[in-house]
């Protein structure tokens, strides 16, 4: 019995020694990702990453836990979760903070940016930070812009070639003026849909066509319920990459620094892999059966046309009370 006595104290007294040992080495913060696209996107892929980075650089000070695809709540939910300090850190795409700073629907007007090297240039430089820090009044803390890519048209009958292609489609589009303003002066019929939802309303024909870059329109299995994608070009969405102003706020200086550090490395990793993906992913969709084509270039003309003379004086007073001044510095940027 005596025997039996000892080993039960030396257990015990394991026990205590390891759950100490555990407690000393518990991350200080928690930081949770709401990812509302696919894990193999690369947005998915690049929050995995600022995992790996963030606990490292932190000395495990820090653990992270992602989440994807919509686990977390819809795209709206989640950004006015960052607000009110419910969550830490979110991604979508800037027309979901347009309610909140008015200015970056800019960064949506269709044919604005010349090429992707240039968005990434102007939105990483003085016109970035002027609205990171309108981002931050408004409780955003920013920690970087992931690449998408250009959008293109996917539809389910036909495949757009003109003006009269567009004519009274039922277009799910983001929740942003601009994008509404656009496709109705295309003539098309855009309804806003949170992306979470956006598979259901294409399969049971809420809406007949969406657009989105490759890489998103392949992770989301759109080619099962889509047929065709036309390239067209029109809008390159950002990802944001936001934390809680109010989370940021509690980290201590070096803390904040590590965030900051494995947060710029992980966007640009993404930026990459998401480009080298749009490309491999434009293969594949014509692999799972969609049938892909250019937009004629005549009809890209009347579609700039008509963002150009339409659509940009319609919506400059949507963008905050200096909105007509930066959208000119927007346009020159990108000559």
């Amino acid at each position: 019995m005596k025997v039996r006595g000892k080993f039960t104290l030396i257990w015990v007294t394991v026990l205590m020694v390891l759950l100490l040992a555990a407690n000393l080495y518990a991350a200080e913060y928690t930081i949770r990702v709401a990812n509302n696209v696919a894990a193999d996107h690369a947005w998915g892929k690049g929050m995995e990453l600022f995992k790996d980075y963030l606990e490292d650089a932190s000395d495990g000070r820090i653990a992270v836990e992602v989440y994807h695809a919509g686990v977390l709540g819809k795209t709206r939910e989640t950004i006015e979760m960052l607000r009110i300090g419910t969550l830490e850190v979110a991604l979508c795409g800037t027309a979901y903070v347009q309610s909140y700073v008015p200015e970056m629907g800019i960064t949506l007007l269709p044919y604005l940016w010349k090429d992707r090297d240039t968005l990434f240039e102007i939105i990483d430089g003085p016109l970035g930070d002027y609205l990171n820090k309108r981002l931050d009044e408004s409780g955003l803390h920013v920690l970087g812009y992931l690449d998408n890519g250009f959008r293109h048209i996917t539809t389910r009958a036909k495949p757009v070639r003109s003006l009269k292609d567009l004519k009274g489609l039922k277009i799910r589009c983001l929740p942003t003026p601009v994008h509404i303003a656009f496709f109705k002066a295309l003539g098309a019929a855009p309804t806003p849909i949170d992306w979470v939802e956006l598979y259901d309303a294409l399969r049971m024909g809420v809406v007949d066509a969406q657009e989105n870059p490759p890489a998103m329109v392949h992770t989301a299995r759109f080619y099962e319920v889509q047929k065709y994608y036309s390239l067209s070009s029109h809008v390159n969405e950002p990802g944001m990459f936001i934390m809680s102003k109010m989370f940021y706020g509690k980290l201590p200086a070096e803390l904040k620094l590590a965030v900051d550090i494995a947060a710029r490395k992980a966007t640009l990793w993404e930026r990459g892999e998401c480009y080298k993906d749009n490309q491999k992913m434009l293969k594949e969709l014509e692999k799972a059966g969609m049938e892909i084509s250019k937009v004629p270039e005549e009809t890209i003309d009347e579609f700039r046309r008509i963002a150009h003379e339409k659509v940009y004086p319609e919506v400059a007073d949507k963008f905050g009370p200096i909105g007509k001044e930066l959208v000119d510095l927007f346009r020159w940027a990108n000559k």
